[in-house]
C-alpha cells in the first residue's frame, strides 16, 4: 500500500519524467530539485559557523601559546619587530585553512 501511494506523488510531481519515459534504472531521489540558491545559503552559513567557533578561537589560543613561547625565550623573537611576524603567522594558519 505504502508504495503505492508514494508512486501516485511521483506520479503528480513536475520534476519527474511520466512513468512511460522512465528506464529501469530510474531513481527518484536522484532527479529531485534543488535550489541553486538554498544550497549556498547553507554553505555560506556552514562557513560563517566554522569561521567563529573553529577557526578564531584556535586562532587566538595559537596567537596566545607562541607569544608565551616567544617571552619564555623557547622562540627567538626579531630583532626589529620582537614577536609580531611569528604570532601574525601563526594566527593566520586557522584562518586560511577554515576556508
Amino acid at each position: 500500500m505504502a508504495s503505492a501511494s508514494a508512486r501516485g506523488n511521483q506520479d503528480k510531481d513536475p520534476h519527474f519524467p511520466p512513468p512511460s519515459k522512465q528506464s529501469l534504472l530510474f531513481c527518484p531521489k536522484s532527479k529531485l530539485h534543488i535550489h541553486r540558491a538554498e544550497i549556498s545559503k547553507i554553505m555560506r552559513e556552514c562557513q560563517e559557523e566554522s569561521f567563529w567557533k573553529r577557526a578564531l578561537p584556535f586562532s587566538l589560543v595559537s596567537m596566545l601559546i607562541t607569544q608565551g613561547l616567544v617571552y619564555q625565550g623557547y622562540l627567538a623573537a626579531n630583532s626589529r619587530f620582537g614577536s609580531l611576524p611569528k604570532v601574525a603567522r601563526t594566527a593566520s594558519l586557522p584562518v586560511r585553512n577554515a576556508k
